[in-house]
Parts: structure tokens; C-alpha cells; sequence
């Protein structure tokens, strides 16, 4: 008696193992990469609600950049509200483009990581530039979207100071603190 009740309930065990969903982790990258370039695209636009649909708007969204962590939605979304000001009133920087490389995206679960080159493409007094930093980010899949939880913005250093990106560094548009 206890055999035919053990593989009964071997067979149960296993037919729930089995009924587990599956995770297509090709289809989850792509929607990450998504949501990472949106993010960059949302900001050359100045829109705010854009950008803002993309994160987690709570007290535990962080944000690294310009050696300041910024804690919390709240303050975070100021931040943005700042930069869209600021860039809305300054003409001398003109068509941002943002591009994304050497992406590296890792998915667990409904948690994700990404690390990639983050370069900006703009035109500053009419003239043609180019600004690479590393971003990395951490992202949570809520009610089936991907979303925002920690973001970073890293300096990337040129290790050859003749090139034409390194002899650019006058002209980093630098964003005001909040």
C-alpha cells in the first residue's frame, strides 16, 4: 500500500514541476533592452511621463550619478524635473541621440540586471559630440512589466587622452544638482 501511494505522489510532484511556466529568457532580455532604451529616448525628448512610467515610484527607487545617490521616487523624479527645465531652456545642445552597447543583460526570475555603454550623440554650438558613460541597472517585473528599481551612471574614462572623444571633455553638459 504505501509504494502505489509513494509514486502517486511522486507523479503528482512532478506533473506541478512540469506545469511551471517557463521563462523565455530571449523574449525577457529584448523586453529589458526596451525598456533600457526607452529610458534614454524618453529622456533626449524632455518627457517627463515618459521616463516616469518606466520606474518604480516608490521610497526604495535609487539612483546613482554625479557621486549622489538618490533615494526614493520623490526625489528622483525632481531630479528629472530639473534636468527637463534646465535642457528645455539651453539651445546651444541640440538633437540628443541615445545609443546603447556592449550590452550585458542577466534575468532571474522577475528580476533583471543590464550593464552597457551609454553614449550620448548631440550637437553643442553646432558642433558634432559624443559623451560614453556606463549604466548600470537593476529592473523588477511588476503586473508583466519590466521596471526601473536602481540605475547608475558611471564616468567612462578614455585611456587615450589624444583621442577626439577625450579633447571634448570642455564641453560635457554639466546638469545642476538637486
Amino acid at each position: 500500500m504505501k509504494r502505489p501511494l509513494f509514486v502517486l505522489s511522486a507523479l503528482i510532484f512532478l506533473t506541478c514541476l512540469s506545469c511551471k511556466e517557463k521563462i523565455d529568457v530571449a523574449k525577457e532580455k529584448e523586453a529589458v533592452l526596451k525598456v533600457i532604451q526607452e529610458e534614454g529616448d524618453a529622456f533626449a525628448a524632455n518627457d517627463l511621463g515618459r521616463l516616469s512610467a518606466l520606474y518604480i515610484q516608490d521610497s526604495t527607487q535609487t539612483r546613482y550619478g554625479s557621486s549622489t545617490i538618490y533615494k526614493g521616487w520623490t526625489e528622483i523624479k525632481k531630479l528629472y524635473e530639473e534636468y527637463i527645465k534646465f535642457n528645455s531652456t539651453d539651445s546651444s545642445w541640440v538633437n540628443p541621440k541615445n545609443i546603447k552597447e556592449n550590452i550585458i543583460i542577466k534575468i532571474a526570475g522577475n528580476s533583471a540586471w543590464v550593464a552597457c555603454d551609454n553614449i550620448w550623440q548631440f550637437e553643442y554650438n553646432n558642433v558634432s559630440h559624443k559623451q560614453t558613460n556606463r549604466q548600470i541597472a537593476f529592473l523588477e517585473k511588476i503586473n508583466g512589466a519590466w521596471k526601473i528599481s536602481f540605475v547608475a551612471f558611471i564616468p567612462k574614462h578614455d585611456p587615450n587622452p589624444e583621442s577626439e572623444e577625450s579633447n571634448q571633455k570642455d564641453v560635457i553638459i554639466k546638469y545642476p544638482e538637486i
